[in-house]
């Protein structure tokens, strides 16, 4: 057959695909025409197999014109990209040894074991395990000088089998023109065992307690423009102090956003490079580190195509995946995380100077970037299913007879009458409602019974602090709803809140309100959102006649006091906080379809 149906039929009989190689691509592939045999005599047969090979061909050399040539910096690059990786992998090796006194604990366990019975005599498996323990160690030094010999001789002789699995993997993820088995992949094979024996090497003086040596190989260095990796000592680099830091928590907060800020320094350590020591955090790097932040895509974290990726990995993946950056608002939370931080590390003398003075975006603090509902919506949610009759309680978006009297209806009905926060709300204890003076309050703190129930947070410790129920909670039955929990013996508001994986009360209550209310018709994005029953309190008390300083303590806004803490106010403070909130009013929003 004609080479322009790209078959051909050999004198056997037998088929084979046959392909010209386009202009472009002839270098890159080495060839000028490509055949594959189709393994079949039968011409319709062959047809079709000949029709799947042209296609994969085609869709090959689509692949060739996306990806680019390696440059010397991209050699580079990768090269000490692999020699980082490689030391990196074998610090965590050494971080798992067990320690002496490990193993002497588990040695005596198992010869009181023996003396007891409960283990047999003659069952030698726990001696095994205890041995492999203890010897981790020494056959970790024996099977490194191992791989240096072979490593050492492959280079000799120019093998490259025990690379290629590196090899593949960075032209794959690069997207390097190098064709497997050509010079180039051989070249690129030659600097990986260069850099995995400079690793060995690197990890055999720190068998003999020197951290501080450095790859003697001139080829193993960084590429230019970028800062040579310093490796810390054990229990020094940046995340291992972190969680020191955590442990200390000089400043109190909260263990949700110890473990939110820990997720943004990991961030950092991985632009600086994990296994580095503190004295890498300087201004500069904190710097370069913001100008990156610029390109971070919005919840990173949660988007599928970046699982597993570092820092600079994401930033490079969302080129191609397109998602927007964070806001300037954001970036300037990044670089607070780091702050305090920074502040203990300096306050411990790990480090000098302020890394973070100066690096702050301006904003502007007039922008209101979030607002409270308008009356309009206000009325949409609670004339909803959810207050005025649902079809049942599983369907709770649609209207019917079924009553709901749960979490769902009461916690926006708290939330529009104390401007609390949505976890501040749904945390609550029966106990944090009672009253004081003949007034009943909610108690919203920290303190959580002694029966090793969740623990409670707040934004601060400022933030614990007493507001009065409105008289309007009490129209519309929350009275009576408190009765009938504490008279079924419940220790929490709403039972039926349950913790989520993190260990937060809000998780289920917030996923389910954003959804709830998108689905009515109200809006759920950043301008309005639950946070929206706290600004329009803060409207209602405005438009009472009160003034910011004033009603603050009615929103933790002021440091924290033994007050805060424990929720008894004098007589005189709390009529206070009663006229204030008696005062607040939605004019045109009217909830008496809610009364009991």
């Amino acid at each position: 057959m004609a080479l322009a149906n790209h078959i051909h039929r050999e004198d056997s009989g037998r088929y084979h695909a046959r392909l010209r190689v386009p202009k472009d691509l002839i270098e890159v592939i080495g060839k000028r025409e490509l055949w594959k045999a189709c393994n079949t005599t039968d011409p319709e047969t062959a047809k079709d197999e000949k029709a799947r090979i042209v296609a994969e061909w085609r869709a090959w050399f689509k692949e060739l014109r996306q990806r680019r040539a390696a440059t010397d910096h991209d050699l580079e690059r990768v090269t000490y990209d692999f020699y980082r990786s490689e030391v990196d992998q074998h610090r965590q090796e050494r971080a798992a040894w067990p320690t002496q006194a490990e193993v002497m604990a588990d040695a005596r366990e198992y010869a009181a074991a023996v003396e007891s019975g409960a283990v047999p005599a003659d069952d030698f498996a726990p001696v095994a395990e205890i041995v492999a323990k203890r010897d981790a160690a020494a056959d970790s030094r024996f099977n490194r000088e191992c791989q240096m010999t072979e490593a050492r001789k492959h280079l000799a002789t120019g093998e490259t089998g025990l690379i290629e699995w590196a090899a593949d993997d960075i032209i794959r993820r690069e997207g390097f023109t190098i064709e497997k088995g050509s010079p180039a992949y051989r070249d690129l094979c030659h600097r990986l065992q260069r850099a995995q024996l400079a690793a060995l090497e690197q990890a055999a003086e720190m068998d003999k307690g020197n951290f501080s040596a450095k790859p003697t190989d001139e080829l193993i260095k960084p590429p230019a423009g970028e800062r040579e990796v310093v490796y810390a000592l054990p229990g020094e680099s940046i995340m291992e102090l972190y969680d020191q830091f955590c442990r200390e928590n000089p400043g109190g907060i909260s263990l949700d956003t110890q473990d939110a800020n820990r997720k943004i320094v990991k961030r950092f350590a991985e632009f600086v490079g994990e296994a580095s020591p503190v004295t890498v955090i300087t201004k500069a790097a904190v710097r370069d580190w913001k100008k990156a932040l610029f390109a971070w895509p919005v919840k990173a974290a949660e988007i599928k195509q970046f699982k597993g990726m570092d820092f600079r990995e994401v930033l490079k993946a969302n080129e191609e995946v397109g998602k927007p950056p964070i806001s300037e608002k954001t970036i300037n939370k990044y670089l607070s995380a780091m702050g305090g931080f920074c502040e203990w590390l300096r306050g411990n003398d790990y480090i000098d100077g302020d890394p973070l003075d100066g690096l702050y975006l301006r904003l502007d603090k007039d922008e209101q970037t979030r607002f409270p509902y308008t009356t309009d919506q206000l009325k949409v949610i609670f004339t909803s299913p959810v207050f005025t009759g649902a079809r049942s309680n599983e369907d709770d978006r649609l209207p019917g007879n079924f009553r709901i009297n749960d979490w769902r209806r009461w916690i926006p009905l708290i939330g529009l009458f104390t401007g609390a926060r949505l976890g501040e709300i749904a945390q609550l204890y029966v106990a944090d409602v009672r009253q004081q003076d003949g007034q009943w309050i909610f108690h919203i703190t920290r303190e959580t019974a002694r029966d090793g129930d969740v623990k409670k947070t707040t934004k601060t410790k400022g933030s614990q602090r007493v507001v009065p129920v409105h008289p309007e909670l009490i129209k519309c039955g929350f009275l009576e709803y408190l009765a009938d929990v504490t008279k079924r013996g419940e220790k929490r508001l709403f039972p039926e809140i349950k913790p989520d994986a993190r260990g937060q009360m809000s998780g289920y209550p917030s996923r389910w309100y954003g959804r709830y209310v998108t689905h009515i018709g109200v809006k759920d994005d950043k301008s309005v959102n639950f946070h929206s029953f706290r600004h329009g309190l803060a409207d209602a008390l405005r438009q009472a006649g009160y003034l910011n300083d004033q009603f603050k303590c009615l929103f933790g806004h002021t440091g924290a006091t033994v007050t805060g803490r424990y929720g008894i106010l004098p007589e005189g403070e709390l009529k206070m906080r009663v006229a204030m909130m008696e005062a607040v009013s939605f004019p045109g929003l009217d909830l008496s379809h809610l009364y009991s």
